[in-house]
């Protein structure tokens, strides 16, 4: 094995480093999770000890048509959660504070991002239970947030990364930190953001002494991914990929040095089901992959007070599956399954109830 992984190396026309920096464009909206699983190829080619892979549970999407999971099959799709761990554990117990979807065209390399807002009402379990989607990963880990995303969006996903906001901290301060821009109404809350995220990663900063340009560590690049008090979680989420995008970018001027101890680093605060049998196919065109879009979901929505919760709600749940397998998969004429449109009814009865 070690010797066809050199192999790619060295037909792919470039040094490690030339190699690892396309590589990354593989992980363009995903935080540390998917930094740490793509240098995860290097690390194994470099000798050093290996995550193990963990298995994807076995959430076969019936609900969907045959031909949709056919179209499917043409696309890599990864969940991804953030959670907001203070003890490090990424199973259920803990809230996720970020999930996104992320879609690479396996044909063309087009890589697309859709942030769930955290906040959104929707099933969380096939028992009828409806909350915000972050309860579902709060209830059963990883697999019943998959399974949430599964029956609410018609999707079908192939593989999940967790970590914690210790592992993003620690990424980007190996990276050298970012260059933000914070406005007054950020700068008016962030340090006590940064005192949070100090007490739950354990990883030391400073506040901020003044608004406008700032280079932010790793601490105070979390707190501002993280900002919510100020505005609502849709600013909350353009935040997070402003960030993203920024990392990204330092990531692409590292060098393998820098992007090794980054893996050695990241790799073991990750829960993944992604191993190297599944990259091995990506790398061998890695070149061709590329951010295209992000976008939030629901894309339609409305805020509503549900019991004493501030939830948003899909307008409608069927619409918004509409548009985002058009967004997904470029399917204008998607029908969703019978599930979806369940769903959207109880959830149109339940915020008329508002209970």
């Amino acid at each position: 094995m070690n010797e066809y992984l050199f192999f790619l190396f060295d037909n792919m026309g470039g040094t490690m480093t030339k190699h690892l920096k396309w590589g990354l464009i593989m992980i363009a909206a995903v935080w540390a999770a998917l930094i740490g699983t793509m240098l995860g190829y290097a690390w194994n080619i470099m000798h050093m000890p290996k995550v193990p892979k963990l298995q994807m549970p076995q959430l076969q999407n019936t609900n969907i048509s045959i031909e949709t999971q056919e179209k499917m099959e043409g696309y890599w799709t990864v969940a991804v959660f953030g959670v907001d761990s203070r003890e490090g554990t990424l199973d259920k117990g803990t809230r996720s504070d970020m999930q996104m979807i992320l879609n690479v065209d396996l044909g063309t390399g087009e890589i697309r991002i859709v942030s769930i807002y955290r906040d959104t009402y929707l099933r969380i379990d096939e028992k009828e239970r409806y909350d915000k989607i972050n309860e579902a990963y709060f209830k059963g880990g990883p697999k019943q947030a998959i399974e949430a995303l599964k029956d609410n969006l018609d999707l079908t996903i192939d593989d999940y990364a967790s970590f914690s906001w210790k592992a993003v901290a620690d990424a980007i301060n190996l990276l050298g930190g970012i260059d933000v821009d914070i406005s007054h109404e950020e700068f008016r809350v962030i340090n006590g953001f940064i005192t949070e995220t100090v007490e739950s990663t354990g990883v030391g900063s400073y506040h901020l002494k003044e608004e406008g340009p700032n280079h932010l560590d790793g601490v105070q690049a979390v707190a501002y991914a993280r900002l919510r008090k100020m505005d609502t979680d849709f600013k909350r989420t353009e935040r997070q990929r402003e960030v993203v995008d920024l990392a990204l970018k330092k990531a692409r001027e590292a060098d393998a040095a820098t992007l090794s101890k980054v893996a050695a680093a990241v790799l073991p605060q990750i829960s993944t089901s992604v191993g190297m049998k599944d990259l091995l196919p990506l790398m061998k065109n890695i070149k061709r992959f590329h951010l295209t879009e992000t976008e939030g979901f629901p894309s339609k929505l409305k805020d509503v007070m549900i019991g004493r919760r501030d939830c948003v709600v899909p307008v409608t749940l069927e619409s918004n599956v509409k548009r985002l397998h058009q967004f997904l998969f470029d399917d204008e004429n998607y029908e969703p399954s019978e599930t979806v449109k369940e769903i959207s009814r109880q959830i149109e009865l339940r915020v008329k109830n508002k209970k």
